[in-house]
């Protein structure tokens, strides 16, 4: 790009302006001018690739900069070890974290009432399940989670099921 950019620069400095200008001959000029003094056009020629290159430089680290908060916290669902999951009001599993994915493989567990119970998932559905948290114990785990939720914008239900120790 910044090559693009540079090309663009050099040829509207170079031969556009003098063209404009009533230059009749304006890459004659410019040939007559390497040859007067060549390290100024070389210098030119060199400034409008170097902008360039600067300015796109520029761009890509401060958009790095910008997003790497959310890079950073973007992968932290996978590293939870708590399930993490996201389900239609079926009931069934439409993603799933690769924490959540491994014990979820591991217990055949394919619809939110597998692991909530259907009473929980009942509450979910209603919008019933109690702010202060609700309880569900798995006994193929023997452990014992705190349920919350979220509705999507897409009809579905993201849950959170943290570890009661």
């Amino acid at each position: 790009m910044a090559f693009v950019v540079g090309s663009l620069i050099n040829v509207y400095g170079q031969l556009l302006v003098p063209w404009f200008r009533d230059r009749s001959d304006p890459f004659g000029a410019f040939v007559s001018e390497f040859d007067a003094r060549p390290r100024l056009a070389t210098f030119s020629v060199f400034l409008g690739y170097a902008f360039s290159f600067c300015v796109g430089t520029y761009s890509a680290v401060r958009a790095q900069y910008k997003l790497r908060r959310i890079v950073s916290i973007a992968d932290f669902p996978d590293r939870k070890p708590d399930p993490v999951f996201r389900a239609l009001a079926s009931g069934e599993i439409v993603e799933v974290r690769v924490k959540a994915k491994e014990m979820f493989n591991r217990h055949n567990i394919d619809h939110a009432e597998n692991i909530l119970g259907e009473k929980v998932w009942t509450q979910i559905l209603s919008n019933q399940l109690e702010e202060s948290g609700t309880k569900v114990f798995f006994e193929a785990e023997a452990a014992e989670y705190l349920v919350t939720d979220a509705s999507t914008d897409e009809g579905q239900i993201n849950i959170y099921l943290a570890r009661v120790t």
